[in-house]
């Protein structure tokens, strides 16, 4: 199972997530022409952007995963009409976006407000319905080669833009819209295809409104859930902008939370290639125990995985980036990365509580995880930040983020359905523990830096294939 799950998890980082490394390797090119203003005016329009991207599929990818588990024969016409409805929508979605971009923008970036609106909305309201389908649909049916090889290519349009718009154009923050708006042309192109013509998925205009109401009353209980991922990674820049933090400030923390960012999205290859698994097991889990099991197992395997990992990535964050930010402004962030970077090792046990709600459609007790999750992290930061500036913003994220992925083993909704215990305390000190040992030890010598690394790859290689034997995971 574990095997598989990498092998899958390999495909779709390979090819996504090299192009976001390159990303992270052009970051020497392109930071000596940016600012912390740039950082701040892309961290605060980005932020209203993703605020708003909670609401453009309505959870509706929630009725779209049970309708191809639980019906697999005819979840083409559940979906096509989704499409249909979708793209309706879109276009509502579009004018509500542009009003709240046309207020949002920085009095810095007023000049540009036109062409940063047809940058920020048009891709949104022209494509995004169809990546959206076509992305779930590929990862269902365990697919990741297709998923990886389009994604490799709209990542290399958009870091191939960013460089020349930067660093050749010197367009500033400019640049970022510019490239991201032909990486969503690019993606929009190479799927259509393969879910129009050689899928059928169609979109059904003349869709009937009983099944779109029944899909609705699953789906929209789950938008605040979705939200919370906004009010967690990304809000606490508008929160930071409304308490009027000077843009530079705020360009500090928007590249160090740039870095968890990074690493959530291309942990997002290891959950991606779960996912499948994951509806595998939990569709056996009722009636047979070991398939229980190895749902708990896939957790367990993940979590070691996400805990090695961003505790050696953040050992090193002080020497990358010296590396990579040739700015001595902008490098004074590493520790603010280091907070926000360690605290999205909740995802692997937050799946395990997620998965099964979800399946189960238990979905509206998923407000009381994400977004109760959601709304603490603004609370704090409305508290503290006048206090103590960013570096409250990423303390709070850390905080909120450990709720995100332990709360739901207290909820009652969880225990009725629960098979196995996940044992969510235990693994909760554990990354308490690597967080205060990696922040002590961020500023000691490389070369002991390096001796550590080795001891905790060692011990991590030598755990996982007694780990490995023992469950039964290869």
């Amino acid at each position: 199972m574990l095997r598989k799950l990498l092998s899958h998890a390999a495909i779709y980082g390979f090819a996504a997530q090299v192009p976001r490394l390159v990303g992270i390797l052009s970051l020497p090119i392109i930071t000596p022409y940016l600012t912390a203003l740039d950082y701040g005016v892309a961290g605060v329009i980005t932020a209203y952007v993703v605020a708003l991207s909670a609401l453009f599929s309505l959870g509706l990818s929630v009725v779209m995963v049970n309708s191809y588990a639980k019906h697999p024969l005819h979840y083409k016409w559940v979906w096509r009409q989704l499409h249909g409805f979708l793209s309706g929508w879109a276009l509502l979605y579009g004018v509500l976006l542009s009003a709240i971009l046309w207020w949002a923008i920085p009095a810095e970036a007023a000049d540009k407000r036109w062409q940063l609106l047809a940058l920020n909305v048009l891709p949104v309201v022209l494509f995004a319905v169809t990546e959206f389908q076509a992305i779930i649909l590929f990862q269902l049916s365990q697919r990741p080669v297709p998923v990886a090889i389009r994604s490799f290519m709209v990542g290399a349009v958009t870091v191939g833009l960013n460089i020349y718009t930067i660093a050749h154009l010197k367009l500033g923050f400019m640049g970022w819209f510019y490239a991201n708006a032909a990486g969503s042309l690019t993606g929009f192109i190479l799927y259509s295809y393969p879910l129009y013509f050689k899928e059928g998925m169609w979109p059904i205009f003349n869709f009937k409104w009983k099944r779109i109401r029944q899909s609705l009353k699953v789906s929209l209980p789950i938008i605040p859930h979705y939200f919370s991922f906004f009010l967690l990674d990304t809000s606490d820049r508008l929160i930071l902008d409304l308490l009027k933090v000077p843009l530079p400030r705020i360009g500090l923390y928007n590249i160090a939370s740039s870095f968890g960012l990074y690493f959530a999205a291309a942990s997002n290859s290891v959950v991606q290639a779960a996912s499948p698994f994951y509806l595998q097991y939990l569709t056996k889990s009722a009636s047979d125990i070991n398939a229980a099991k190895q749902a708990r197992r896939l957790t367990f395997g993940m979590q070691v995985l996400f805990l090695v990992a961003t505790f050696i990535l953040c050992l090193w964050l002080k020497e990358l980036f010296i590396l990579l930010i040739k700015n001595r402004e902008l490098q004074q962030a590493y520790p603010l990365a280091i907070i926000i970077m360690m605290g999205y090792n909740y995802k692997p046990i937050y799946l395990g509580v997620v998965n099964l709600l979800t399946y189960r459609e238990k979905t509206k007790a998923l407000w009381k995880i994400s977004a109760v999750a959601g709304a603490g992290n603004i609370i704090l930061n409305l508290i503290f930040i006048p206090y103590f500036g960013v570096e409250a913003a990423a303390v709070t994220t850390f905080i909120s983020l450990m709720y995100m992925g332990y709360s739901g083993y207290t909820l009652k909704e969880y225990k009725q359905v629960a098979e196995l215990n996940y044992y969510p305390w235990v693994w909760l000190g554990i990354t308490l523990l690597a967080l205060g040992a990696v922040f002590l030890l961020k500023d000691i010598e490389p070369i002991n830096k390096a001796i550590l690394t080795i001891a905790v790859g060692a011990g991590a290689s030598v755990g996982f294939l007694y780990f490995s034997k023992r469950l039964s995971l290869t």
